[in-house]
């Protein structure tokens, strides 16, 4: 049950993202200069992405843990995975403060800031929040989102101030970050550079563990057919009751590469691993029409998920640049939505 966040809370996320401003952050580190900050485990380590050095655009996006770091990789490789521009953003999973424009906000961010009492003027200038999380639409913070974002932020004052007074000069540039490490109170730290936990987007495997299923995929016959595969965001926005927020579907497609037509495609829920489902629904259409010649894949997400299937059935897997009938498909389905 989503629960929002008292004006008390706002107000001292805004007086804490304040500060953060004023210390400019963006005048020193460019989007790709990571801070962290460790306060426990080190897979639970919060890394901090300043964007703004360009001039464009200001703000700070904040990554919990390895599983968040782990999108940033994604977002940040995205043309190396040939990855389209909306596919990494509506995967990323992390927490952003933003100082933009005011028709940037919702009625509700323009809300909390007039009963807060602030008021801004200029480009650049309206502070407000936004919660990333895969399988949604961005959205306002709730108030655990709030709260937690507060504690961050003053935690970034704090290794930003570390960092002035260190006088640190580290090597991002070599996949090393700036890292402020608390003690167990709180009370006592440490800061310094030290290298990423990882540098590179870390693809999962999907691995089958269904002997039967898999003896059952190796007896199939070949057929002749060439198939395209892919996993491709729906960008919409859709409200369900059931979801407290709106959610931003995947569309998973199989589709026939000769023609263009259309398979089988699924909508996933928020709580779906798309690739997984694209993985059913390729076992599925094995089991009916045997084995095709070839799967073609445009990056190397989907390419993990079918690398086993593959295998099993001697099936050709190639990733290509494009998708054609795939993406065909999708632009029309929006043409149409829109």
């Amino acid at each position: 049950m989503r629960k929002e966040a008292a004006l008390e809370q706002w107000g001292a996320l805004y007086e804490a993202a304040a500060r953060i401003k004023d210390l400019k952050p963006w005048e020193k580190f460019w989007d790709m200069d990571m801070i962290g900050v460790q306060n426990g485990e080190e897979e639970d380590t919060v890394f901090f992405s300043v964007l703004g050095k360009g001039g464009e655009c200001y703000g700070i996006a904040v990554y919990e843990g390895y599983e968040g770091l782990n999108t940033y990789m994604m977002l940040a490789m995205q043309k190396n995975l040939n990855l389209s521009p909306e596919y990494a953003m509506f995967n990323q999973k992390n927490l952003t403060c933003y100082w933009g424009n005011r028709d940037e906000l919702t009625n509700k961010q323009r809300a909390v800031i007039k009963d807060l009492g602030y008021k801004y003027r200029g480009k650049n200038q309206w502070l407000y929040f936004i919660s990333y999380e895969p399988g949604y639409w961005p959205f306002n913070m709730d108030e655990e989102e709030v709260v937690r974002m507060t504690e961050h932020m003053r935690d970034l004052e704090k290794a930003l101030q570390c960092y002035d007074e260190s006088g640190a000069d580290v090597d991002f540039e070599s996949g090393n970050m700036f890292l402020l490490t608390f003690g167990k109170d709180k009370k006592t730290w440490d800061c310094g550079e030290v290298p990423l936990p990882f540098t590179c987007f870390q693809c999962g495997h999907l691995i089958i563990n269904d002997e039967e299923l898999l003896s059952d995929l190796a007896k199939m016959p070949g057929c002749s057919a060439v198939l395209e595969a892919g996993v491709l965001p729906m960008g919409a926005s859709i409200a369900d009751k059931q979801y407290d927020r709106p959610s931003n579907p995947m569309l998973t497609l199989l589709g026939d590469a000769e023609s263009g037509i259309m398979l089988k495609f699924e909508m996933t829920e928020p709580e779906d691993d798309a690739v997984a489902l694209l993985a059913e629904i390729t076992i599925a259409f094995i089991l009916e029409y045997g084995s095709p010649k070839e799967i073609r894949v445009s990056n190397v997400i989907v390419e993990s998920g079918l690398r086993q299937i593959c295998d099993v059935c001697k099936i050709k897997l190639r990733r290509v640049k494009q998708l054609r009938g795939l993406e065909t498909f999708v632009q029309e389905m929006k043409r149409f939505r829109d």
